[in-house]
């Protein structure tokens, strides 16, 4: 197997002992380098690879702090013919552009999980296609921030203000019988901050009479809530006049009219009761320091964030411990993204096989979802993608429609289960046909063409096909982190050996690996 660098005892003592952001380049060698870019970025490449292990873990994950150079094209408010512009493609098409040819990956593959977690979709409330790129950018910003500036700036955001009423949604009006709108209030509690059932820092629910979960919130926390979100309407179009209920414009941040606010006392979660004759913005500023002191958001936030990022099946010990540092990342702040998520990358648990001699944990890891899969495999075939790509066709066809996700609660669910009982989220959306479509994306890439706009290499396999032996080492060590199991190796190497030619057996190669499962399950 390729080695480049050399891992000492020592090394992999205090690796394990979760000092692995104190690496230096010499700790990492192919396989451990590979696996970490699997999780922080779009896809490990051997320019990457070689990068990481020349700078080690912290000062790699520094430089990928400091950037934010990916964005998303604004798009025109109307179309040719004068109606509302629906057209998502050029901001789909440069999503793509960003994920495989990017310089901040960890920024994009967090924003991209946030994304996930804070749903708004074009399927259903916000059609307007110039919506999303604000609204994406908000997630970028604040990928490594603090996650009360998460909550605050999407709160804010007009494309979230329509897609869960949150904009105009205005105080009571007992002469037009009318009442706030309780979706956001809701939704802001029960998928984006706390869950349904408060959790312990490992994230088993906290038991309480009976051994039944205590729940977060009850029912009449919600119109209360609303009360408290009440007054915010759009930001208002370049060359309109501000009313106290602006139409839908999504460029700018929502504003308050007090007109239009709850100044009522409100009792929410936990009983924190919000004062009475407070503003739109105090209300809400009363709101996220109430939501910051909920210990069990930090669970919930931290085992979505691992699914996405790591493991869908982290153990009770990892979670606690990334929570813990969600909760004071050690100099007193709670909510610090980048302690939160350096602490998920560099825990024991998710760096416990860099060593290629560990045993697989067969529980550990996650099937690469569908846009996850087509940015890994083009990265991994040194892919050029232009602006007028069509890659979300495949991801659509996989069940994974992008920025189109089905509802508020994404494309799958965080708790979904497999048959064996372990966590799975992603197999959520995996099917006999969506596997077919896998492959025939695959099969697409090395035999055909993607699209008009985007072209592959494979030059460097070529080039390492002095042998069938050095070819399978080779993609082992683009793909599979150096670490190809002796089934595998043997199929492809069957199959190289059947084909004629060179470029022919990398090709079959090439299919055998990116179609197997130990492809697409990440571990």
């Amino acid at each position: 197997m390729r080695q480049i660098g050399i891992v000492l005892g020592a090394a992999i003592v205090a690796l394990l002992a979760g000092f692995a952001q104190t690496t230096g380049p010499a700790m990492l060698n192919d396989h451990a380098a590979a696996r970490f870019l699997d999780q922080a970025t779009w896809g490990p490449t051997p320019a990457s690879i070689a990068q990481l292990q020349q700078m080690g873990i912290t000062n790699w994950l520094n430089a990928q702090f400091a950037l934010n150079t990916s964005d998303l094209p604004d798009q025109p408010i109307l179309a040719a013919d004068g109606k509302p512009n629906t057209d998502l493609a050029p901001v789909v098409a440069a999503f793509y552009q960003n994920a495989v040819n990017g310089q901040d990956q960890l920024r994009q593959r967090v924003a991209f999980a946030l994304s996930e977690m804070w749903v708004v979709s074009a399927q259903s409330g916000v059609r307007q296609a110039y919506a999303f790129p604000p609204y994406w950018r908000v997630l970028r910003d604040n990928a490594f921030g603090n996650y009360r500036d998460i909550i605050q700036a999407v709160t804010l955001n007009p494309a979230m203000g329509r897609y869960l009423n949150m904009a105009n949604n205005n105080k009571a009006n007992p002469a037009k019988d009318t009442a706030a709108n309780e979706n956001y209030a809701r939704e802001l509690m029960q998928l984006f901050t706390l869950g349904l059932v408060q959790l312990n820092p490992d994230g088993s629910p906290v038991l309480g009479q009976n051994q039944i979960p205590v729940a977060t919130f009850d029912p009449t926390v919600v119109p209360n809530m609303a009360k408290v979100l009440t007054g915010w309407t759009y930001p208002t179009a370049s060359g309109a006049t501000s009313q106290r209920d602006n139409p839908a414009y999504f460029f700018g941040q929502m504003y308050a009219v007090e007109h239009n606010h709850d100044t009522s006392q409100k009792t929410i979660f936990s009983n924190i009761v919000i004062p009475a004759g407070q503003t739109a913005e105090q209300d809400l500023a009363s709101l996220l320091d109430a939501l910051m002191q909920q210990n069990t958001m930090a669970p919930f936030v931290c085992t979505q964030l691992i699914q996405h990022l790591v493991t869908s099946n982290p153990s009770p010990g990892y979670v606690e411990r990334v929570s813990n540092v969600f909760l004071n990342d050690g100099t007193g702040v709670s909510g610090n993204m980048q302690a939160v998520i350096t602490a998920i990358l560099t825990d024991p648990e998710a760096r416990a096989n860099d060593n290629p001699n560990m045993p697989v944990n067969p529980s550990f890891g996650h099937m690469r979802e569908p846009v996850l899969f087509l940015a890994n495999v083009l990265r991994g075939l040194n892919a050029t993608v232009g602006a007028g790509n069509t890659i979300n066709i495949y991801a659509n066809l996989m069940g994974q429609n992008l920025f189109r996700a089905p509802s508020v609660f994404s494309y799958f669910s965080p708790q979904y289960r497999t048959e064996n009982g372990l966590l799975g989220p992603e197999f959520q959306i995996y099917s006999t046909q969506t596997a077919a479509d896998r492959a025939d994306f695959v099969n697409a890439a090395l035999y055909h063409t993607i699209d008009a706009s985007t072209t592959i290499s494979l030059a460097p396999f070529v080039q390492n096909a002095t042998s069938t032996n050095a070819l399978l080492d080779y993609i082992s060590y683009a793909f599979l982190h150096n670490a190809m199991s002796p089934i595998l190796m043997q199929q492809a190497g069957d199959a190289a050996n059947a084909a004629s030619g060179t470029l022919a057996q990398v090709q079959a190669a090439l299919y055998v690996v990116l179609t197997s499962g130990e492809y697409q399950i990440m571990q």
